[in-house]
């Protein structure tokens, strides 16, 4: 009776033990705890900003690897929605020479329950054709991410389930009044 009790006691423990998840940030040596469905705010917004980075440096030596990386964190429906749509973007960037760079001047990250993560950033677009600049344009990008269960040969253990890019005269703030994080 008693080592059935006391196999059934480690039985418990092991389980209690492996509730417990580590996440790898990528570059650092050191690892970050999480319980489920919650992260950090740190790494929410390093992985948004990489994220952002993917998307939003390009040229045409490198759009197609960058948009393949980004892609990979994406659902399944967004990853085909955002391969259809910027294909033609793609074949433009490569035919003449576009390179952009995207500086965020501003963004916001708001925890939306249940591992959800909505982010909000204010970016400046700078465009170049042929190493001549042709402006720059503000934007807004919203992204939607949820907290996913770790995967082998993933750095980021968010994936993006939707992604808006637009023209920042067009936005409309979110009137929730959300707690902004990682500024």
């Amino acid at each position: 009776m008693h080592f059935a009790l006391a196999r059934f006691e480690i039985h418990g423990l092991e389980t209690k033990l492996r509730e417990k998840e580590y996440i790898l940030a990528p570059g650092v040596m050191d690892f970050t705890t999480a319980s489920p469905q919650s992260v950090s705010d740190t790494y929410v917004v390093n992985a948004a900003l990489s994220f952002l980075s993917m998307l939003g440096n390009v040229n045409a030596a490198n759009i197609d690897e960058q948009y393949k990386r980004l892609s990979n964190f994406m659902t399944p429906q967004l990853q085909i929605q955002f391969e259809e749509e910027a294909r033609e973007w793609r074949e433009t960037v490569k035919s003449e020479n576009i390179s952009e760079i995207l500086r965020i001047t501003d963004r916001e990250v708001v925890a939306t329950g249940e591992g959800f993560y909505k982010v909000t950033a204010i970016a400046q677009r700078e465009r170049y054709t042929n190493s001549e600049s042709v402006g720059h344009v503000d934007e807004v990008i919203e992204m939607l991410m949820k907290l996913v269960p770790p995967v082998k040969g993933k750095e980021w253990y968010l994936e993006i389930t939707s992604l808006k890019r637009g023209r920042s005269d067009g936005f409309k703030p979110s009137a929730n009044g959300g707690k902004t994080n990682g500024r």
